[in-house]
């Protein structure tokens, strides 16, 4: 992996062209060891163009940022990026410059665990779970006719109980994240085997993205703008990924507080796609989360939706709490107005050691994986069922504000131990609920059986 991932500046420029390029590099000039190059690297400038205009004609309020105007500042570690951020701020050409500080291990935590490994009760009804045994119950209701991309760093190669598949624009696979992917990939696909454990959509046709990039930089922007053209409006992209800022440097936030992340999701969402994001752990110091209400960028809380400043990814925001009823929010999981649901965050049974490795083996399993990335996996899981039952049974597919709207229902959850207002992690999507009162999907409909 290369050593440009560790720290770079983003910048936009008011306008892409040679001329203000040849700015910024004046100003890189009187920096030794930095590399401007494009930010978006995976899809070339004509279909990005293509993808926005698909995206104003489904979304017409949709505005589009020039995407061809992101570029990236690589900078090596004996680099003053801080220095290097002020000096391009001051350049007219330059509409915006921040810091990334490099990569950080996904959303995930592991809790000490005596559950038996085959415990899944949030597969069972309400309050306890998100009711996936009645989903599966009804046509489509294994999530066979959707197609959903987990961004991950890396995932385990060849499990026994996941089927992995790839794309040409996957990326690099890290082997030091292949545990926190199979996690991942078990709570969504992972066959019925004799663990007495099963995925949440065993039938979706899921495919991993690698935030490594085929160019060996870390780039969680691009990953994303790769990930939209492999997926149909209604279709699931699940980001397990989380971010630092400047500002909050052992503080871990949703990765949609940095430019380029943002406006890809926002594109995302324009062309119909189902976005799940984690809201990120908190701290990398202490089991503490964070509030989204009151993070600022330049004095704006850009993450309040009570606020003038706000601004909506589209993006579902998934927080995490504990197993038991009533279910409390976690320490580690950070929280806000922005958040939109909850799930499960300790003493998830999936694939994999997590967060140790597994070497070569291939038949591991864990009973504690956990945090706001199983969380989002099991609401990313809700979010395929529900739309492959609508397709099925109702001949169409929800748009993103629709399933936002269902899975953040109030009407249609499990409320937190201590509710919205204390807690700010909103409900718990409860699947028996929405698919017999909100889509009004009945009996005289197609039912395909029992459950596994």
């Amino acid at each position: 992996m290369d050593k440009r991932s560790l720290c770079r500046v983003v910048i936009k420029l008011r306008e892409a062209g040679a001329g203000p390029r040849a700015l910024v590099q004046e100003i890189l000039a009187l920096h030794p060891g930095t590399t401007l190059h494009r930010l978006f690297t995976s899809v070339d400038t004509e279909t990005i163009s293509r993808w926005v205009n698909k995206a104003r004609q489904s979304a017409p309020g949709y505005r589009a940022p020039d995407f061809n105007a992101y570029y990236a500042v690589s900078c090596l570690p004996e680099v003053r990026t801080e220095h290097l951020v002020q000096r391009l701020t001051t350049l007219d050409a330059v509409e915006l410059a921040y810091l990334e500080l490099g990569f950080l291990p996904a959303p995930g935590t592991s809790h000490p665990s005596l559950q038996a490994l085959n415990r899944q009760g949030y597969l069972g009804p309400a309050p306890e779970g998100l009711d996936i045994l009645h989903a599966w119950k009804w046509q489509g209701g294994r999530g066979g006719s959707i197609r959903f991309i987990d961004i991950e760093q890396g995932w385990q190669q060849h499990h026994e109980a996941l089927t992995l598949r790839t794309l040409p624009i996957t990326g690099i696979n890290s082997d030091s994240f292949a545990s926190h992917g199979a996690a991942v990939l078990g709570v969504l696909g992972l066959q019925p085997n004799n663990t007495g454990c099963v995925g949440i959509a065993p039938d979706a046709a899921g495919y991993v993205v690698s935030q490594w990039r085929p160019d060996g930089v870390f780039n969680t922007a691009d990953a994303i703008m790769a990930a939209i053209g492999h997926l149909q409006p209604g279709d699931v992209l699940l980001l397990e990924a989380q971010t630092f800022y400047t500002t909050t440097v052992t503080k871990t936030w949703p990765v949609e507080i940095h430019e380029a992340c943002f406006q890809a999701i926002r594109l995302a969402d324009a062309m119909g796609i189902i976005v799940i994001e984690p809201a990120g752990n908190g701290s990398t110091e202490a089991p503490e989360g964070n509030d989204l209400d009151l993070f600022m960028v330049e004095d704006r809380p850009v993450l309040d939706p009570l606020s003038e400043q706000y601004l909506d990814s589209g993006a579902i925001l998934v927080g995490a709490a504990s197993h038991t009823v009533p279910h409390m929010r976690l320490p580690c999981s950070n929280y806000g107005r922005r958040v939109n649901c909850y799930a499960w965050g300790e003493q998830v049974a999936t694939a994999g050691n997590y967060p140790h490795s597994s070497g070569m083996a291939i038949n591991t399993y864990t009973g504690t994986f956990g945090g706001t990335s199983a969380a989002a996996a099991i609401i990313a899981g809700a979010a395929i069922l529900l739309q492959s039952i609508t397709e099925a049974n109702l001949h169409f597919r929800l748009n993103p504000r629709q399933m936002r709207s269902l899975l953040a229902s109030d009407h249609f959850g499990t409320p937190s131990a201590r509710g919205s207002f204390v807690d700010k992690i909103g409900v718990m999507p409860n699947l028996q609920k929405i698919i017999d009162e909100a889509l009004r999907i009945t009996p005289s409909l197609q039912r395909v059986g029992e459950t596994f």
